[in-house]
């Protein structure tokens, strides 16, 4: 039985069988020419691929660029005083920091925890000073999570009171190298004069201007009893989690906790800049991805285009026999739609294929860049990770690209004349 006749047989059934009859024949319609299928199909794939990979690439781009950032010293996630983040006053302090720490380490997927105080100083070695941030830290801690122990210029890292691990601009900038002393003067606590002489053991050199010009550390006791600050009290508590996206979770968990003495953060609230860079290189795959899917709707549109002019004929013989455009047209949507769900279905299979190893064991980078890479504690090879919102978003967009396809076709039917359609087969 020829196509046309199963179609024809169905518009005269009952409602319920014409639906499924609809259902039926769309899928047959589909692969009455399987090679216009398939290449239609492909460009739909590859439209998919295209979007899934790339989301995933940049994924993964993105989880190693905020890992770093965190560990340069901000951290996945930051307990901090309510005010703390929107007025940095030395004032703001997290008291009984210590059961912080032991409730910040008993959360789920969370690495590490570690106590800091931070505030401002004039250093001073010789006669020059300049302004820099210091940041009192525990050492053992410290050297756990933090990368800025492993960049490491000159000397070594604090292991002890009475040192100091400065930043290398800053140092050139004071003339000093390591076995130096300087002074740092601040405003403690209460308004007084922060005073401390510390020996400079260690220098470092992060490649970010505004660490190695500016930022030094010093023992977290040297710093609370320099400012004035209790034996239990700090400004923040730094938090490492598992991953990049576990540590949302994390600081939503750890603000349930909250009774409004504190405040969790996230890493999209404490780097806003890595967000805005993000969002910029997004906006640029959506545009790069909406691109190609024009290009795929216009090529699906010519596809149905095709299937309406060879099929006139068929079309007009079944409005001859009652059945209504309507229902012609609800085919051909129909059509269109499992023409998207075998191309998506393919393009998601495609996509794992690639991916999945890739996720495994990484795409390698150039040789001539691991030198580079090493130094900034950046690993060797890229690791895709799978996103599953480019997966959804990509078959939703092709979904609709392809009604939205075959709905310009169709409007030929409503204005399709039987007899017309009839001689168009002489």
């Amino acid at each position: 039985m020829s196509t046309g006749t199963l179609t024809a047989s169905t518009a005269t059934g009952s409602p319920h069988r014409t639906g499924a009859g609809i259902v039926r024949i769309a899928w047959r319609n589909l692969w009455r020419n399987r090679r216009r299928t398939w290449l239609t199909s492909g460009g739909i794939a590859f439209a998919v691929l295209l979007l899934v990979f790339a989301m995933s690439m940049q994924n993964g781009t993105f989880e190693i660029m905020v890992d770093n950032g965190a560990r340069l010293g901000v951290g996945h996630v930051q307990i901090q005083h309510p005010a703390y983040q929107d007025d940095p006053r030395m004032e703001y302090t997290l008291t009984h920091s210590s059961e912080l720490l032991s409730l910040a380490e008993a959360t789920p997927d969370v690495i590490m925890a570690a106590e800091r105080v931070q505030g401002f100083a004039l250093v001073s070695h010789d006669e020059r000073s300049f302004g820099a941030q210091v940041f009192g830290v525990d050492p053992a801690q410290e050297i756990r999570w933090s990368s800025l122990p492993g960049m490491v210029s000159s000397g070594r890292y604090l292991e002890g009171p009475g040192e100091a691990f400065v930043g290398s601009v800053l140092a050139r900038n004071l003339g000093l190298d390591v076995g130096d002393e300087i002074v740092l003067l601040g405003t403690a606590r209460e308004g007084g004069v922060a005073a401390t002489v510390a020996e400079v053991v260690g220098l470092f050199t992060s490649g970010l201007a505004d660490l190695d010009r500016a930022l030094l550390e010093i023992p977290i006791d040297d710093f609370r009893a320099a400012w004035m600050l209790d034996a239990d009290e700090s400004h923040t508590l730094v938090i490492l989690a598992r991953s990049v996206a576990d540590s949302l979770a994390v600081a939503a968990r750890l603000n349930t906790e909250s009774d409004g003495q504190w405040r969790a953060l996230n890493w999209r609230q404490l780097m806003p800049e890595a967000v805005q860079t993000i969002d910029l290189k997004f906006y640029g795959v959506v545009l790069i991805f909406s691109l190609v899917a024009i290009i795929v709707t216009f090529s699906i549109v010519n596809t149905f285009m095709m299937t309406v002019f060879e099929r006139t004929p068929e079309f007009g013989m079944l409005m001859a026999i009652g059945m209504r455009p309507g229902r012609i047209m609800a085919q051909l949507s129909m059509e269109a739609l499992f023409l998207a769900i075998v191309g998506a279905s393919v393009g998601l299979m495609l996509s794992l294929l690639v991916l999945l190893p890739l996720a495994e064991f990484g795409i390698p980078l150039p040789a001539d860049a691991t030198d580079i890479l090493k130094a900034y504690h950046i690993p060797d090879r890229m690791y895709p990770d799978f996103s599953t919102g480019a997966a959804i978003t990509a078959v939703t967009i092709m979904i609709i690209g392809t009604q939205l396809a075959a709905l310009v076709p169709a409007l030929r039917i409503r204005r399709m004349r039987p007899v017309d359609a009839l001689r168009a087969d002489a």
